[in-house]
């Protein structure tokens, strides 16, 4: 399947998307900050595959557009803010591979 970049998406397209998924469980808030925001910045990349994954080591974002997001909606970049891969292969495999556990 060849790969056709997506037109732009509007900012509150996006914010739209997050506020649905936010709603679609109690607790999405805390799974998607305490141990799985990796795995949100992963969805929303799938979906938008011209954005970027960000990490402060701490938190992991997505950034579209010049816009970051996460489960809370838009969020202010840092200059800690930096590509995940460029934290290292090791480092990003095991945020990928990191979970919230109930």
């Amino acid at each position: 399947m060849d790969y056709k970049p997506k037109e732009y998406v509007h900012h509150s397209h996006i914010i739209k998307l997050i506020e649905l998924i936010r709603d679609s469980f109690g607790g999405s808030t805390i799974v998607y900050t305490q141990g799985s925001c990796t795995k949100f910045a992963m969805i929303l990349k799938y979906l938008f595959p011209e954005g970027e994954i960000l990490s402060d080591r701490c938190h992991r974002i997505f950034e579209y557009n010049g816009r970051c997001y996460d489960i809370n909606g838009y969020v202010e970049k840092t200059e800690h803010y930096k590509p995940i891969v460029d934290w290292g292969l090791l480092q990003a495999y095991d945020w990928m591979t990191s979970r919230y556990e109930l």
